[in-house]
């Protein structure tokens, strides 16, 4: 089973701004106009508890961007990151559909939602069969600190989902960040937290300016984080080889109940805020490989939170390849096509990074 919880959150939108409604608008409806449309629960998202978003976020921040909505529209913080009238409610939505896409991987709603059709799957799954969820949700939330917003992100969806899994029961809950950039309020809500096991890939050298290799965590997290800083131009290729040397090895030693991922479509070639060069192929090979890894490991359960993506064709692209992948499909044809560039070699970086985890050759 497949649900899809949409929150364009259309009042939170700024002039000139890249992170605007149209990136959850156009990539529904492309999702809409494609065969795999047919495919997919829909469920509708209620917005985040306060306590909910308490178990990331403290009362103090909460409050402070609460309050900060009296003088909106502004800019809050120098990414931009900026604030309408109506963003403190919407990025509340935005964090409980990431909440309700955990409810459904893990089925713990008591029923289904009044939207989904009653024959929306069975409850029991098959050695071969996923229960998937994905939250095309903004503004985005992997910048997002404990105690302050940052770039484009208010709450940090992935971290609040992370925890209410875990209050459903899910002990161990591994994080798979392939956004463009690294996603620093992520890391900073699980550095020190052994439940938590957060990969990223990103381009190094790049906006928040965080993500080294040598930054895996602290005190009884020590080990639990997991930086890939890539150099511009990788891609696809690249992306093969750290699931299968990184990734994978990693998931294998920390056997999570939940695969969540953060999913940034900003690494696309075409994407225009940075240089990584993933193609919409590419990121469906991505999330069928962890869709192998949630099917070994957590019975199947595994949810994606949209991040980044500001090429509206680039991202409507990867996100129905994800969906395909989601439901075990093979690889389609890429309406955009492959990167123009020549990818550079990723071998010894992957192999410096296998020696500092201990994951084998």
């Amino acid at each position: 089973m497949l649900t899809l919880i949409a929150v364009p959150s259309l009042p939170h939108t700024f002039p000139d701004h890249p992170e605007i409604p149209e990136r959850v608008t156009a990539a529904l409806a492309a999702v809409e106009a494609s065969p795999v449309a047919v495919r997919i629960v829909r469920a509708p998202a209620l917005p985040a508890s306060p306590k909910q978003i308490a178990a990331v976020h403290s009362p103090q921040y909460l409050a402070k961007l609460e309050d900060a909505m009296r003088f909106a529209p502004a800019y809050i913080e120098p990414a931009p990151t900026y604030i309408t009238r109506e963003s403190f409610d919407c990025a509340r939505l935005a964090a409980g559909g990431a909440i309700e896409a955990v409810e459904a991987a893990l089925g713990t709603r008591p029923s289904p939602p009044a939207e989904a059709p009653a024959s929306s799957g069975p409850a029991e799954i098959r050695p071969d069969e996923v229960r998937a969820a994905f939250a095309l949700v903004r503004p985005p939330g992997h910048h997002a600190l404990p105690e302050s917003a940052m770039g484009f992100c208010l709450f940090n969806n992935v971290a609040i989902a992370a925890r209410q899994a875990q209050a459903r029961g899910a002990a161990k809950v591994m994080i798979v960040d392939f956004d463009v950039h690294h996603g620093n309020g992520t890391q900073a809500a699980f550095y020190a937290d052994p439940s938590v096991l957060y990969l990223s890939t990103h381009q190094g050298g790049i906006y928040p300016g965080s993500g080294w290799d040598h930054e895996t965590g602290e005190g009884a997290g020590l080990g639990y984080t997991i930086n890939m800083p890539l150099p511009a131009g990788a891609g696809d290729q690249a992306f093969e080889r750290l699931c299968a040397g990184i990734i994978g090895p990693a998931a294998d030693r920390f056997a999570p109940d939940l695969l969540l991922v953060s999913a940034g479509y900003d690494a696309h070639w075409r994407d225009p805020l940075a240089s990584l060069q993933l193609s919409a192929e590419g990121y469906g090979k991505i999330v069928r490989f962890l869709r192998e890894l949630a099917l070994r490991h957590c019975g199947g359960r595994i949810v994606l939170v949209l991040e980044g993506g500001y090429d509206l064709a680039a991202l409507s692209a990867s996100v129905i390849a994800s969906l395909h992948a989601l439901l075990g499909d093979s690889d389609l044809p890429d309406p955009l096509g492959p990167a123009p560039r020549t990818e550079p070699d990723v071998k010894p970086l992957i192999r410096r990074w296998q020696a500092l985890h201990q994951l084998g050759s």
